[in-house]
């Protein structure tokens, strides 16, 4: 969320580069190759930095342009509020995540047979080293909001 004094990302603009480096809206806008008008209108709060902006702006300030759209989407995400109460989606055999849907496993890993200690011999040693070695699963549980909890495999 937006957590500048700044009233805007215009104002933000204006007040961290504008005024310290002592350039105009003109020379802003004339070293960027944009029209005056955009310029302007972001400084007066009247438009948002777009994607093209935040490349020329990130090209002239020697920054990255990943910088301008995240100030930008940071101010909108505050200014956007729900109106309406969100139920989250919750659905079953499944973990929802920043990348997309996981399904949960349905059954548990196989575990490994246990030997007796008295079958431990050079025979044995000999049919573990041929076989594929066990490695066990890292589960991480993942509680929600609403209690509900889920396993994730790593």
């Amino acid at each position: 969320m937006w957590k500048h004094p700044e009233a805007h990302p215009g104002a933000f603009l204006r007040a961290r580069f504008l005024e310290p480096l002592g350039l105009t809206a003109s020379a802003l806008a004339a070293g960027c190759g944009m029209p005056r008008s955009r310029v302007s209108d972001i400084l007066a709060g009247k438009r948002g930095i777009s994607a093209d902006t935040a490349l020329r702006l990130g090209a002239f300030f020697r920054m990255e342009p990943e910088q301008w759209m995240a100030l930008q989407a940071d101010w909108d995400l505050s200014q956007a509020g729900l109106d309406a109460e969100i139920v989250p989606l919750d659905p079953a055999g499944v973990l929802l995540g920043p990348l997309g849907v996981t399904p949960l496993p349905t059954r548990r890993p196989k575990r490994p047979t246990l030997v007796p200690p008295e079958r431990h011999s050079t025979e044995l040693l000999a049919a573990e080293s041929a076989a594929e070695p066990y490695e066990p699963r890292v589960h991480e549980e993942v509680r929600y909001a609403d209690g509900t909890r889920a396993l994730v495999v790593k």
